[in-house]
């Protein structure tokens, strides 16, 4: 009997213990859910996801593909190229409430996918731009070993849109002799021909006329400067149409690379108002002349050496085509 009343004290001990007021059994979290049907968006366009939680922790989206689709913190699709993709979305868990879910659905991007944009060159005296382009957009003029000159090792023409994007590589050991000069001022011509025939305009230098030229300087005291020029039309002789500060071009140089940009929409505005207007077309021809020493000739590009004789260097404009 004393046994009994012993155990009966102990179970009495122990729920005065663990049942004290106001204690309550942990309750176990609520299986988070969420509510999302596939997707069909357009190209360019926008649709919203539309996912409801019974969770109170916010959504969140994890995409598998951005070059088909994108999509904001709101659950906002946008269409960017047509395909297919699974959207991720996923809700943490809340501690004693709720746990975490994930959910996929299907999103399914329509219509036409835009071109890609071509490449273009940014004026700023770095070069990388111009060795992503593809060499089938750019006319390329690359020194003779024949010709007389050795200043300027190769240019470049890329055209696109409105704009006309000239590369010159320096001949190194060249460039640093005429900026050690006494007079280590150096300017260059823009030779360019938009009528498609190569009898009038200027013929100096080139196998074939041209009808403009934009003149100006690019070194000063030895070193590159900002390249401004003048431009010019031949008409029996110089006609001066633009005068520099006028928007029309502009270079800057770093190390033994220079880059030069020419506006086609301010040129063909001037071309256009001359006594003989020939605005520049989808196709023209292009070379530059370099001087150095005052008004020596350092180098002319492209300059195809014609007479092994006489080694004079002179070559045919390039051709040049707006992508």
């Amino acid at each position: 009997m004393k046994r009994a009343f012993a155990f009966l004290a102990v179970v009495a001990a122990v729920c005065a213990v663990s049942c004290k007021k106001g204690d309550t059994p942990a309750s176990k979290p609520v299986d988070a859910t969420i509510t999302a049907a596939d997707v069909t968006v357009e190209v360019g366009k926008t649709v919203s996801v539309n996912a409801t939680t019974n969770s109170t922790a916010a959504l969140s989206y994890v995409v598998d593909d951005s070059g088909v689709y994108t999509v904001d913190a709101a659950g906002v699709i946008t269409g960017v190229k047509a395909g297919d993709g699974n959207l991720l979305i996923k809700v943490p868990a809340v501690e004693g409430k709720f746990t975490a879910a994930e959910k996929t659905i299907k999103v399914t991007v329509t219509g036409v996918t835009p071109p890609e944009p071509k490449a273009s060159i940014t004026i700023d005296g770095e070069f990388a731009d111009w060795g992503a382009l593809e060499a089938q957009t750019f006319a390329q003029g690359i020194n003779d070993p024949n010709s007389p000159w050795e200043g300027v090792e190769e240019i470049r023409c890329f055209a696109e849109e409105n704009m006309v994007y000239y590369y010159i590589k320096f001949n190194t050991e060249s460039l640093a002799d005429a900026f050690a000069m006494e007079t280590p001022d150096m300017h260059l011509r823009l030779c360019i021909n938009t009528d498609g025939e190569y009898e009038s305009g200027y013929t100096s230098y080139f196998l074939e006329g041209y009808d403009f030229i934009v003149e100006g300087q690019f070194v000063e005291g030895g070193a590159f400067v900002e390249f401004d020029g003048t431009l010019f039309q031949r008409i029996g002789s110089w006609q001066e149409l633009l005068a520099p500060e006028n928007g029309l071009v502009y270079g800057v140089g770093k190390g033994d690379e220079y880059e030069i940009c020419l506006d086609r929409t301010i040129f063909n505005e001037a071309a256009n108002t001359s006594d003989v207007p020939m605005p520049m077309g989808d196709t023209f021809q292009t070379g530059i002349r370099f001087y150095y020493n005052g008004w020596d000739e350092f180098s002319n590009v492209p300059n195809s050496d014609v007479d092994t004789e006489a080694g004079n260097g002179y070559g045919y404009l390039l051709r040049v085509k707006f992508n």
